[in-house]
């Protein structure tokens, strides 16, 4: 299989786009609970879920019960990092933590601490955009040459 396959190319744009919209997404969460918006309060973990591949959990989301600052009872699922996802795993009563929501959506919440992750994922997705133009630019190059004068 030829290294600038149109397949690879689509497979590298692909990978591009899709960095791009979770480094927008994680961003985009981040600003909504960061900003002016954003109001604290305490959760109370009621379930967890996670992946398991080969022996190993990852991908945690908490199920957390929180009231907002005008007495709405909300019940969210918040992605955490697997530090924190094993350690409310790790234990057999509910336990609390601390959140940020987003007063006007309170839907846009995440634990307070988590990493904001956009910045990587965005650098990430400028990484994969070079390598789609490059293997591009390597496949016109290559289908100019082939061709007969």
């Amino acid at each position: 299989m030829e290294f600038t396959s149109w397949r690879n190319i689509l497979v590298a744009a692909g990978v591009a786009v899709a960095l791009s919209v979770a480094a927008y997404n994680d961003h985009h969460r981040h600003a909504l609970t960061d900003g002016a918006e954003g109001r604290d309060a305490v959760g109370l973990v009621t379930e967890v879920h996670w992946d398991e591949k080969r022996g190993r959990k990852s991908n945690f989301v908490l199920n957390v019960e929180f009231e907002t600052e005008d007495g709405q009872s909300r019940v969210e699922k918040i992605a955490v990092s697997n530090d924190l996802g094993n350690r409310m795993r790790a234990t057999d009563e509910a336990e609390e933590i601390d959140i940020r929501y987003n007063a006007k959506d309170p839907s846009v919440a995440m634990a307070v601490g988590e990493t904001d992750n956009s910045l990587l994922l965005l650098w990430l997705a400028i990484a994969s955009g070079l390598v789609t133009l490059a293997l591009l630019a390597t496949r016109v190059v290559q289908g100019r040459k082939a061709q007969p004068a």
